[in-house]
């Protein structure tokens, strides 16, 4: 949802940027032509947005551990 909201590559780098992603890996993700849902498991988006990122929102977990 996040990542649909940063709508274009420069403004998806400049939040990355600002959430600690390093230049390239940064680039490389919003370059990307992958979607959202590609890209939900990418290394630059499980370091910006961490699950604890989403639970500071009280939002709840779509599963609730292994199987």
């Amino acid at each position: 949802m996040i990542w649909k909201q940063w709508k274009r590559g420069k403004r998806r780098y400049a939040q990355l940027r600002h959430l600690g992603i390093g230049r390239d890996l940064a680039t490389q993700t919003a370059g990307s032509p992958h979607g959202p849902w590609h890209l939900a498991n990418s290394p630059a988006l499980a370091i910006a947005l961490p699950i604890a990122y989403f639970d500071s929102f009280g939002l709840p977990h779509l599963f609730a551990g292994a199987a």
